[in-house]
């Protein structure tokens, strides 16, 4: 409809000035200059050219311009106030938006998020202070300003939000905008805000999620901090796994290089916590200072894994020494810089011969690449063994970063369950807890959310914090002292859940008659009992150290 009445405006204009150039040649008093023609035309659009007020007989082309300029002039003051309407309402729909999600960012995370969240979110507001693309449906509403203004948080409705993600590329910023709208939402009544800010710098996250989970109380509204790229290395390894004892190799120890080795390790500790050490190649130009410090933060590396650093920056080649003996299982290929990362795959020959789907090329997003490997095959020569790995858009998932740091710890508390339980030679048929977490009933998961949200309380009670681990300098071990309190603490907090789920105390544990021996008072509780709990208390350290986190007393 635009292009249509375009093309009539230069047609109104066009026949317009030729038809009052023909007209005042039969007026001899009309001073027909260039410009004279051009202003009257001109005139026209406005409803108001002087030389038609003689009332003289016009041309054909005059009269056709006389009628279509100004109705180009109706339809572009209609146009305008629609899109002013249009604008207004959409303003209106985000501040007075309910039960929707808060997108801060403009770039490829918040993009990727977006898209995820359009399949399920009924509605999405935009905070970015660039303009963007209209998405085209009635989804997704933008809102221009700073995220970290009040205004602006209002404008986009954030008090009646369920969830907000801040994803900008700095992490003050999007720290800031996550605090401040957990203030604007803390006085609201019923508000169940989520808040979860992006954090590039994967040590600047643990942090954070430290000082969050080492809080005394729980807060009322939940407030999380992700790092792309380690949600990013969980899914990598879902979707290429590291399945068989033949050798691994990783291209690059950036960010997340680092934590796709993390994640493999810990993956490694839980499917064979005796059996024979992983090889894993490591290439970077500080691989070995990169492994000396990863093996020093996280422990289990060195016990699962067994690691050879080369010293290979990334304008050096990859000669065929530098590879293991034995034809690698997966080939990760993990710089930050995506034309690096792409330029290694496809100039170092040397990792062409790991079999169909082994070479895995991390990238920042995969649009443009998939269409231009799978699309045209550019890379079919290389009988299949390059895959694109877009962390963007693969972690870039709702789902993934729900998974907060209690459901993290969680997991972790399960994942040490079962490596007790691999150590005690117990398997699913004597002990049907022993499930991957994803399968782990409801109320088993439930049980160990709510043994990771009471962490904070513990250490409290007994003046110590949760901080990041970033070496063994400050090994921590709990006095006796300390073991009792904390376990009759954690007895006590177990309990009193047990109990308002509606267990009673039985002979025999009973789940479906929720009956527990173990429904009594620290007291009466047995010798065995108590050990249980104490061991979970002396388990604290490890589990924490597993995802990155120490105790540290202070006082």
């Amino acid at each position: 409809m635009r292009v249509a009445f375009g093309v009539l405006a230069v047609a109104a204009l066009v026949t317009g000035y030729a038809g009052l150039r023909a007209y005042a040649q039969g007026e001899p008093e009309l001073s027909a200059t260039p410009l004279n023609l051009l202003y009257w035309t001109l005139q026209l659009f406005v409803f108001d050219s002087a030389p038609l007020e003689a009332g003289a007989s016009l041309p054909p082309a005059l009269e056709f311009a006389r009628f279509a300029a100004p109705g180009v002039t109706v339809y572009t003051l209609v146009d305008g106030a629609r899109l002013l309407l249009a604008a207004e309402l959409r303003r209106i729909r985000a501040r007075e938006s309910k039960d929707h999600v808060v997108v801060c960012g403009s770039g490829a995370v918040a993009i990727a998020l977006i898209e995820r969240l359009r399949e399920t979110a009924e509605r999405i507001v935009m905070i970015s202070a660039a303009p963007v693309t209209e998405w085209g449906d009635r989804k997704v509403l933008h809102v221009a300003g700073d995220a970290r203004s009040p205004s602006t948080l209002r404008a986009a409705g954030v008090q009646r939000a369920t969830t907000l993600y801040a994803c900008e590329a700095d992490s003050s910023m999007n720290t800031a905008i996550a605090l401040a709208a957990h203030d604007m939402a803390r006085p609201a009544a019923g508000s169940h805000l989520s808040t979860y800010a992006l954090i590039p710098d994967p040590e600047l996250c643990a942090a954070l999620r430290a000082r969050r989970l080492g809080l005394p109380d729980r807060p009322r509204l939940r407030l999380d901090f992700f790092n792309l790229d380690e949600l990013a290395a969980r899914v990598l390894l879902e979707r290429h796994p590291v399945e068989n004892d033949r050798p691994v190799v990783v291209v690059g120890l950036d960010a997340f290089g680092r934590s796709l080795l993390v994640e493999i390790a810990r993956r490694r500790r839980l499917v064979s916590p005796y059996g024979e050490r992983l090889p894993v190649t490591l290439i970077d130009g500080r691989a070995g200072e990169t492994a000396e410090s990863l093996c020093r933060r996280f422990e289990f590396i060195s016990e699962v894994c067994e690691l050879t650093a080369h010293d290979v920056g990334p304008a050096d080649p990859l000669r065929y020494d530098l590879l293991p003996g034995r034809v690698p299982q997966r080939v990760f290929v993990c710089y930050a810089d995506q034309d690096l990362a792409l330029r290694t795959a496809l100039t170092s020959r040397t990792l062409w011969h790991c079999g169909p789907g082994s070479l895995v090329v991390r990238v920042e997003q995969a649009a443009t690449f998939s269409r231009a490997f799978e699309g045209t095959r550019l890379l079919e020569g290389l009988a299949g063994a390059l895959q694109i790995f877009a962390i963007n858009e693969e972690a870039g998932d709702p789902r993934l970063i729900a998974e907060d740091l209690v459901e993290t710890l969680a997991r972790a508390i399960h994942e040490r369950y079962l490596f007790d339980a691999a150590r005690r030679r117990e398997t699913p048929d004597t002990n049907p807890s022993l499930l991957p977490w994803d399968d782990l009933p409801q109320r088993l998961k439930a049980a160990n959310r709510g043994q990771a949200e009471d962490i904070g309380r513990k250490l409290a009670s007994i003046g110590c914090v949760l901080g990041p681990r970033v070496g063994p300098d400050l090994e921590f071990v709990f006095k006796d002292h300390e073991v009792e309190r904390l376990a009759k603490m954690e007895h006590d907090r177990w309990l009193g859940e047990m109990v308002r789920d509606g267990w009673t105390r039985g002979p025999i544990r009973d789940p479906a008659r929720k009956l527990h021996p173990d429904i009594t008072d620290w007291d009466d509780l047995s010798e065995v009992a108590k050990e249980k709990d104490r061991d979970t208390v002396r388990n604290l350290p490890e589990i924490l150290s597993s995802v990155g986190f120490q105790i540290v007393r202070v006082a």
